[in-house]
C-alpha cells in the first residue's frame, strides 16, 4: 500500500513540474504532418529583427461563416507563434462592421462570399486584411487573396498555406532599413503622382525616394550632377518633353559613372 501510495505521489510530482515548466517556458509543439505551426528559419530571422513594438491588428472578428472561422483561427495559432518568437509583436482581432467606410479608404475591399445554410443560398461581407503598424510605416495584408481556385474551400486552403509568407513579408518590408535612394525626375512631362502612385508605393517601402529636377543644369552642370550622384538609380517615367542637351549629358554621365 505504501509504495502505491509513493507511485501515485512520484507522479503527482511529475505532472506538476511538466506544468511548471511548461507555463514558464512556453513553446507549442507541432503534432500536424505538414508542420503548420512551426515558423521557418526565415521567418525567426525576419520577426527577430524588430525591434520595437509591432502592433497587428486582424479585421476578422465578429459572425461570419463557419468555415471562414477557420481562417481567424488560423491565423491566430500563427500570430501566437510571431509573439512567442519575439514578445515585441502585439496583435488584436477587430469587429469591422462599425468602420467598413474607414477601412475601404485605406484600400481594404471586402470579400463578398456565398454561404449555404438550410439549403438556402446568402451573400456574406467579410474583410479578410492585417494591418501592421510599425513606429510609422503600416502595411496591409490580404489574407483571402484572390486565386484561380475553384471552389471557396480551395481558396480557404491556399489562404491558410500563404499566412507565413504573407505575413513574413510584410513584417520584412516595414522593418527593412532603406539604404539605396531613388530619384524621381521631373520636369519633363513625366507622368505624374496619381500614375505613378502604385509603383511608387511599392518601391518606397524598401527605398528611400525623392522627387529631382534638372532645371539648374543650364546655370551649374557640375553641382547637378554632383546632387544626383547622391542618388543610387533614377526613375524617368515615360517623359513628353526633350531633354536638352546639357540635361543629357547630365543623365549619361550620371549613368557611366
Amino acid at each position: 500500500m505504501n509504495k502505491k501510495i509513493k507511485h501515485i505521489s512520484l507522479a503527482i510530482i511529475v505532472l506538476f513540474a511538466v506544468n511548471f515548466i511548461s507555463n514558464i517556458v512556453f513553446k507549442r509543439f507541432d503534432l500536424t504532418s505538414d508542420k503548420r505551426y512551426t515558423l521557418s528559419e526565415i521567418s525567426k530571422n525576419i520577426v527577430n529583427k524588430v525591434e520595437k513594438q509591432l502592433i497587428i491588428n486582424i479585421y476578422l472578428e465578429g459572425e461570419f461563416p463557419s468555415e471562414f472561422q477557420r481562417l481567424q483561427t488560423e491565423t491566430r495559432q500563427f500570430l501566437e507563434e510571431l509573439q512567442a518568437e519575439n514578445n515585441n509583436v502585439y496583435f488584436r482581432f477587430i469587429n469591422p462592421d462599425n468602420q467598413r467606410e474607414n477601412l475601404i479608404k485605406q484600400g481594404m475591399l471586402p470579400s463578398q462570399l456565398t454561404v449555404e445554410e438550410d439549403g438556402k443560398l446568402s451573400k456574406v461581407i467579410i474583410f479578410p486584411y492585417a494591418k501592421i503598424t510599425y513606429g510609422r510605416q503600416k502595411r496591409i495584408v490580404l489574407l483571402l487573396p484572390s486565386t484561380m481556385a475553384k471552389s471557396q474551400e480551395e481558396q480557404l486552403e491556399n489562404a491558410i498555406s500563404n499566412l507565413e509568407f504573407s505575413f513574413a513579408e510584410a513584417i520584412n518590408s516595414i522593418t527593412q532599413k532603406k539604404t539605396k535612394k531613388i530619384a524621381v525626375l521631373s520636369g519633363n512631362g513625366e507622368l505624374n503622382d496619381a500614375h505613378l502612385y502604385s509603383f511608387l508605393s511599392e518601391v518606397g517601402k524598401k527605398y528611400r525616394m525623392a522627387k529631382f529636377t534638372l532645371d539648374s543644369v543650364a546655370k551649374n552642370p557640375q553641382k547637378t550632377l554632383k546632387e544626383l550622384q547622391q542618388f543610387d538609380m533614377a526613375i524617368i517615367a515615360k517623359p513628353t518633353e526633350r531633354f536638352s542637351d546639357e540635361e543629357k549629358l547630365t543623365l549619361d554621365q550620371f549613368v557611366t559613372n
